[in-house]
């Protein structure tokens, strides 16, 4: 049988939604699931990010223009895996900025779109936010430096996501309670919409 990133073919999957909602836990699993390379503009960042900084803790705006360099290439990788017709992923929290770019790409390419959407209730999103900002396994070059600590201004992330639109063809998923997600049952939807 052919794997599986053969039965879709010119697929793309957005993967988007604000800060801690579970996107890239949940991206990979997808990705591991279909056989699709799954491109996270954070890991990108993060690669940029440990070449530039030699370990110093960079200022917030310098990690911002890392962060519009991450995008850059996030494009030009999805460009040439369309050139050859493959599916992937993309994940990042996309904003309104993002929208010509990826509908440019879809009809050049000829290419069916998918955006799965995670939500979250703001409340817990924000503590889940800052319980992440803390920890140590975040990388340093996605650490927000306090900029989201006041909940008026993380809110603003929240809002930046939910004008992201490509097309109607969107999944929602809600993690405002990891232990409520039935991951078969989200498989089974992208599996629907992919076929």
């Amino acid at each position: 049988s052919s794997a599986a990133s053969d039965v879709y073919k010119r697929q793309i999957i957005l993967i988007t939604g604000a800060p801690a909602t579970g996107k890239t836990t949940y991206g990979r699993i997808i990705s591991d699931k279909f056989g699709m390379p799954f491109i996270s503009k954070d890991k990108i960042k993060e690669t940029i990010y440990d070449a530039m900084s030699e370990n110093k803790l960079l200022e917030y705006e310098e990690k911002r223009r890392i962060g519009s360099t991450s995008y850059s290439v996030l494009y030009l990788i999805s460009e040439e895996l369309m050139k050859v017709g493959n599916s992937f992923i993309l994940e990042s929290n996309f904003g309104k900025q993002a929208i010509p770019v990826l509908e440019n790409l879809i009809s050049k390419y000829k290419y069916n779109s998918l955006t799965i959407r995670f939500n979250c209730e703001t409340q817990t999103l924000h503590k889940r936010f800052l319980k992440r900002e803390q920890s140590e396994e975040r990388h340093m070059g996605l650490v927000a430096n306090s900029v989201f600590d006041k909940i008026e201004d993380f809110k603003k992330t929240i809002d930046l996501a939910n004008e992201f639109k490509i097309s109607s063809n969107e999944i929602i998923v809600d993690t405002t309670d990891f232990n409520h997600i039935d991951i078969n049952k989200l498989i089974e939807k992208i599996e629907e919409k992919l076929s």
